[in-house]
């Protein structure tokens, strides 16, 4: 009896967990498409996404999602931004915007383990510190990759990083806004 329902737990738990990484990958699908053109980055939603996922869902659980979506594009869906009529697959992952596709996993994982670590704290400076910490580990490896298309000069924080700062702390408030509102709902407490 206690191993049946057992069982039964380790299943609704598996599937809740695909659960998340489906919807995670779409939301982050569906956020590359709300796309600001600049060249060679665009400007999406995903970020709003990626820090969402680190909120509310711990490294692991955050980084799951992330992962496939990146999985799914370098196996060719046309999941990234730009795509189509932009070829998804391995090339477009070794193309300038690599880095910062990078980014997103790390962004989730580092965003997450923050939230969770600082859970103790005021909801508020946990949640600004995760986005803080995760917004850094989109831009790093983003400038960084960047930075070999287009040298490591005032061009390389023209083009990835001054155009987005204003947006990106505007989306990194609305997670944290979202969190505030959120943490603690019945619908919340299910998913973790």
């Amino acid at each position: 009896m206690l191993i049946e329902a057992g069982n039964q737990r380790s299943v609704m738990s598996l599937a809740r967990d695909v659960g998340v990484i489906i919807l995670g990958t779409l939301l982050l699908a569906i956020s590359a498409k709300v796309v600001v053109p600049f060249y060679p980055v665009p400007m999406t939603t995903q970020t709003l996404v990626v820090l969402c996922l680190g909120l509310f869902l711990g490294p692991v659980r955050a980084g799951a999602p992330v992962a496939v979506y990146l999985f799914e594009g370098l196996m060719g869906l046309p999941v990234f931004a730009g795509t189509p009529p932009a070829v998804a697959g391995p090339a477009y992952l070794l193309g300038p915007t690599g880095g910062y596709l990078i980014g997103f996993l790390l962004c989730a994982v580092v965003s997450g383990f923050v939230a969770q670590r600082l859970s103790g704290t005021r909801p508020v400076s946990g949640a600004f510190l995760a986005v803080l910490s995760g917004s850094i580990a989109i831009y790093m490896p983003g400038l960084a990759w960047l930075g070999s298309f287009l040298g490591y000069d005032e061009k390389l924080l023209a083009a990835g990083l001054y155009p987005f700062v204003s947006g990106d702390v505007t989306k990194a408030a609305i997670a944290c806004v979202l969190f505030m509102i959120f943490r603690d709902s019945h619908v919340m407490r299910r998913i973790r």
